[in-house]
């Protein structure tokens, strides 16, 4: 008698089993893309799990993941909601760049969320053709010269994002800043030391600046006044502003200009 019954479940079980496989009555009954790019939509599709397909509460389960997955693959945010019973709508959003950063010989982008990723190493990337401004160096990530993570990560550790943001805010407004060409963060007796490097026709300019040393001043009036004098007398110069109250100006050696055999 325990056989038979035995026999009665497994044949019950199996029964269910094959009209699940043919009705394929929990199979995902919508799923929709909204992506900012058919690149992003088809790396989609080569990692979507097969088995959301046929049993849509997986996709409550796997939607976490793929996202997760697809963020440390390509630059992009993902979200997945259920718009209704059995139907899912995924959107990827390209994250935007906020600085180009040069590491080991390689450019990086730094997005404002604090993620990072190598532009001609990721899987795809949005266009740079709107990222305007300066080249980011950063002398503590040069001097540790430590392992360069791939893909997409944070750069929360190494990138210091409100630093940068506060110079930014505080320059990034004045018609001489449009000049810069890179910059580079470091630290000088416990602040924030920031080195320029301009070029305004045809004249080549460096500018050292300390922040914490000019609190309540407009220094970036007085950069624009001395770069307009200077101006008028030629050469080279660098403008050093790390000195309370005042600043330094010196002479730089001339820049070789293109067609010179100096």
């Amino acid at each position: 008698m325990r056989k038979l019954r035995i026999f009665f479940l497994v044949f019950l079980l199996g029964g269910v089993w094959r009209l699940w496989e043919y009705s394929v009555w929990m199979a995902l009954s919508g799923y929709s893309i909204e992506a900012d790019s058919p690149v992003l939509e088809k790396r989609l599709w080569d990692v979507f799990p097969v088995r959301c397909l046929r049993f849509w509460p997986w996709m409550l389960r796997d939607a976490k993941g793929l996202g997760s997955f697809l963020e440390q693959d390509v630059p992009v945010t993902v979200s997945t909601q259920m718009v209704s019973l059995g139907r899912f709508k995924t959107v990827m959003r390209w994250l935007t760049p906020w600085i180009r950063l040069e590491w080991g010989g390689r450019l990086w982008c730094v997005s404002k969320e604090g993620r990072m990723w190598d532009v001609a190493g990721t899987a795809g990337s949005p266009s740079l053709e709107s990222l305007k401004g300066p080249v980011w160096r950063l002398a503590p990530l040069e001097r540790e010269r430590q392992y360069q993570p791939s893909g997409v990560f944070s750069s929360q550790s190494f990138v210091p994002v409100e630093v940068i943001t506060g110079f930014l805010d505080e320059y990034k407004e004045y018609g001489w800043f449009e000049t810069v060409r890179e910059i580079t963060w470091d630290r000088r007796a416990g602040a924030d030391l920031f080195h320029l490097k301009l070029e305004r026709g045809g004249q080549h300019f460096e500018v050292l600046i300390q922040r914490a040393k000019y609190a309540g001043q407009d220094l970036g009036v007085a950069i624009e006044d001395i770069l307009n004098r200077l101006s008028q007398e030629g050469g080279d110069h660098l403008i050093d502003a790390t000195y309370e109250g005042k600043v330094l100006l010196r002479s730089l050696p001339s820049v070789p200009k293109e067609g010179s055999l100096k």
